[in-house]
C-alpha cells in the first residue's frame, strides 16, 4: 500500500469515528451524593500498514501486506483526567449540601413587612404562575433587573428542584429573590442571612414583567417560605 492510499483509508476511517467529548449531566437533583466520573472511549482502527487511535495519539504501523486486514475496534476506559473548573462546579451542584436554615420555618427572613399584593394562603399560591420546593445550589446577579427602572436589590437564585407544583417541568430553575444578607452584615444575636446554598426553600412568584421571555422573580409576603412538609402538603 503506497503513502497516498494509506491517507486515504485512514481520512476514511476518521470520518466514520465520532469524535468529541461524551454527554454528561449537568445537574443532579440535589439531596443525592454521587461522584461523576467521565470516560472517553478509544476507538483503534488498524489497517494494512496504519493503525488511529481517536482521542490520543495517531500511530502508524507497518504490518506489511497488500490486503487491509480486518478493521479491529476496541473499546478502553481511560485513566480519571485532572478535574476541571467545570468539574469543580458541577461536583459542588451535584454533592448534597448542608443545609443552613434547616431551622427555620415559616415566611422567608425579612419579606413579612414587605408591601403585599395578595395575602398568603396555601390557596393563594395556586394562583401563582410557578411554585416549587427548591435546594439553593447557585447564587448569582439578579435576571430581572432593568437598569432603567430602580427596584429592590434582588439575587439570581438557581435551585435544584424538588418538586414542582406548578409552572414547570424542569431539574432546575433560577429565579430572583431578596438578595440575602451577608454574613459579616448580621451581629452575633441575630439569626444569621436568610438564606444560603444548600438552603431549602418552597418559592412561588409570577413572571415579573409580565411579557415574554419570562423573567420569574419569587413573591415575598410568605409566598416563598422555608421548607416544612406540612406547608408542602397544602401547596400541592
Amino acid at each position: 500500500m503506497t503513502d497516498r492510499e494509506t491517507s486515504v483509508l485512514l481520512d476514511g476511517l476518521a470520518a466514520q469515528v465520532p469524535v468529541g467529548r461524551a454527554p454528561t449531566a449537568q445537574l443532579l437533583r440535589a439531596g443525592r451524593r454521587a461522584r461523576r466520573r467521565r470516560a472517553a472511549g478509544v476507538t483503534l482502527a488498524v489497517a494494512a500498514g496504519a493503525a488511529v487511535l481517536v482521542g490520543g495519539t495517531a500511530t502508524v504501523l507497518d504490518l506489511g501486506g497488500a490486503q487491509p486486514a480486518p478493521l479491529v475496534v476496541a473499546e478502553e476506559t481511560l485513566t480519571e483526567r485532572p478535574e476541571s473548573t467545570d468539574d469543580r462546579v458541577g461536583s459542588a451542584m451535584a454533592a448534597e449540601p448542608e443545609n443552613p436554615t434547616a431551622d427555620r420555618t415559616g415566611p422567608l427572613a425579612g419579606s413579612v413587612t414587605a408591601s403585599c399584593v395578595e395575602e398568603y394562603s396555601a390557596e393563594a399560591v395556586r394562583g401563582r404562575a410557578f411554585a416549587f420546593d427548591g435546594v439553593v445550589v447557585a447564587i448569582g446577579p439578579s435576571g430581572t433587573d432593568r437598569s432603567d427602572i430602580p427596584g429592590p436589590e434582588l439575587a439570581g437564585v438557581t435551585f435544584a428542584v424538588q418538586e414542582w407544583f406548578s409552572g414547570g417541568s424542569g431539574e432546575s430553575v433560577t429565579v430572583d429573590l431578596p438578595a440575602s444578607t451577608s454574613a459579616e452584615q448580621w451581629t452575633s444575636s441575630e439569626q444569621g442571612p436568610e438564606y444560603g446554598i444548600g438552603s431549602r426553600l418552597l418559592v412561588s412568584g409570577e413572571d415579573r414583567w409580565e411579557g415574554p421571555p419570562l423573567e420569574p422573580i419569587g413573591w415575598a409576603c410568605g409566598f416563598t417560605r422555608y421548607h416544612d412538609e406540612a406547608t408542602a402538603a397544602s401547596w400541592r
